[in-house]
């Protein structure tokens, strides 16, 4: 009997629902009432969803065996009620982490160049500046290169490498990076400098020109740049975070910038998301902020959908995916498998 996936809402590419519709039943849950909704969960054995599951969902769906989630995150899914009810986890890490590199370095080309600053500035005012309002001490002062600068990335997974990458090839940066669980030898094959050790990292951050998060949000990485980390930080530095808002303490990042411990910052993810009308960022002219849409490009999408359905498939066929979520559920006892 042909297993059956409940999609809540359309998946983000046609490519996805063409590779699971070869191999199980497609339930459009589009549009279905209440009850019919209900109905549809009880005999589902995935879930590929955008929305929130919570534990009250997963019981609702006996016959669940995985979950998907069709992005690089997964912090919607309450991923410890899918362990304790067997239920492995999916995601679609690496589908985006060329978009994500390439949107960090463009928040430090628009920091270091003043772009973000004078775009707002000249549409505001509806007048020229002239390049003298660029010179002399204090913001906005001159427009720098980064070539040649030092960049240290937090977390050398596919964006952070991807990134390391193109700021070696195209900007002759020096690229320093921080990593619990990657290997040194191997970034130092890359021509990166990596510590994994959380107590030498304000060390790293003091020799960073550019500093960018490309982590993802766990109990270890909440606030892993805090007040001590911005204090670690030189003065002329900048911090782009590309991750996820809770990676930052918004606060103190804050306070660094209104003081000028830092040079400004480039924000991308908030902290609660959305952001709040008022969010004391938007009034600051040394930051440059975009509503989380570093991963949100075209060419992505297709990757995306098919990247979660693939995993799907593998967990649904009693292969182990290979982006797996929650990795300690695969062997478990309770593991919901149709074996």
């Amino acid at each position: 009997m042909r297993k059956r996936v409940l999609l809540p809402s359309p998946m983000l590419h046609p490519v996805g629902e063409e590779l699971l519709r070869k191999e199980v039943d497609l339930v459009d849950g589009q549009g279905l009432d209440a009850a019919a909704f209900d109905a549809a969960l009880a005999e589902a054995h995935g879930l590929c969803a955008a929305s929130p599951v919570t534990a009250e969902l997963m019981d609702r769906a006996p016959r669940l065996e995985v979950i998907g989630f069709p992005g690089s995150g997964y912090e919607s899914i309450d991923v410890a009620a899918a362990s304790e009810r067997g239920i492995a986890v999916v995601y679609a890490a690496g589908a985006q982490y060329s978009a994500v590199a390439e949107h960090a370095l463009g928040l430090m080309l628009s920091l270091a160049k003043r772009i973000g600053y004078a775009d707002r500035s000249m549409h505001a005012g509806k007048r020229f500046l002239d390049r003298g309002h660029f010179s002399g001490d204090g913001f906005p002062g001159f427009p720098e290169e980064i070539g040649g600068k030092t960049l240290g990335i937090l977390g050398f997974g596919f964006i952070g490498r991807d990134l390391a990458r193109k700021a070696r090839l195209a900007f002759d940066m020096e690229v320093l990076a921080y990593d619990p669980y990657f290997d040194p030898v191997e970034a130092r094959r890359q021509g990166v400098e990596l510590i994994r050790r959380r107590r030498d990292l304000p060390a790293l951050l003091g020799r960073c020109d550019f500093v960018v998060l490309c982590l993802p949000l766990t109990d270890e990485s909440r606030h892993i740049v805090g007040e001590a980390e911005l204090a670690a930080m030189p003065p002329h530095a900048y911090l782009i975070n590309c991750s996820r808002g809770g990676t930052v303490d918004e606060a103190a990042l804050v306070d660094a910038l209104r003081a000028g411990r830092i040079a400004g910052a480039g924000v991308d993810v908030f902290d609660p998301e959305p952001a709040p009308d008022g969010h004391p960022l938007f009034d600051l002219d040394t930051v440059v902020l975009t509503p989380h849409i570093g991963g949100w490009v075209r060419e992505a999408l297709p990757r995306l959908a098919s990247t979660v359905a693939r995993e799907m498939l593998a967990a649904l066929q009693g292969e182990r995916p290979v982006r797996l979520a929650n990795p300690g559920v695969w062997d478990a006892p309770n593991r919901r498998a149709g074996r």
